[in-house]
């Protein structure tokens, strides 16, 4: 057993130094408590920022992008555009690269998210609207909701993405 570590049992025998029995009551009920939240914050740090597989449907409802594991991290992917802009392109028109300019927006890779910050992953995702990339955080904020907040400079702007029908 490591030096730092406490001695099996230790905590219960410091309550049981203490003199009273309402005293003796608070402190076992103290340690309960830490026990529990302790708990409780493992167990949410176990379920998240990790928690993100799947299909999304964007806060327009004009794709789905699904996540999935991608080196330590995620990737999103568009996996169905659901309303193209009428008379819009098909593909990255706007890419920067010309080389890239002909790849279909299905099928694209739109945000790659390569490291946990708090309770959400953080990485990049690519706007084949404009051809630009800003810096993304995504976070799973509830059973069917995703939070997708993308930054230039200091402005940011969050979508609520949510899970498609019929998943």
């Amino acid at each position: 057993m490591p030096a730092h570590a406490p001695a099996p049992g230790s905590a219960n025998r410091t309550c049981a130094r203490l003199h009273g029995g309402a005293l003796l009551r608070r402190c076992r009920a103290a340690l309960a408590a830490a026990l529990l939240i302790g708990g409780a914050t493992a167990a949410r740090a176990g379920d998240s920022p990790g928690d993100i597989a799947g299909p999304w449907l964007t806060a327009k409802a004009d794709s789905i992008v699904a996540f999935a594991p991608c080196g330590p991290g995620w990737c999103g992917r568009i996996a169905k555009v659901l309303r193209f802009t009428p008379g819009g392109p098909t593909t990255d028109v706007h890419n920067p690269d010309p080389a890239l300019r002909n790849r279909p927006i299905e099928g694209l890779q739109l945000i790659h998210l390569d490291r946990p910050e708090g309770p959400a992953w953080r990485g990049t995702v690519y706007d084949p609207r404009s051809g630009q990339t800003y810096r993304v955080y995504v976070r799973r904020s509830g059973p069917a909701r995703l939070d997708v907040k993308g930054c230039f400079a200091f402005i940011c702007e969050t979508q609520q993405w949510s899970v498609p029908a019929g998943r």
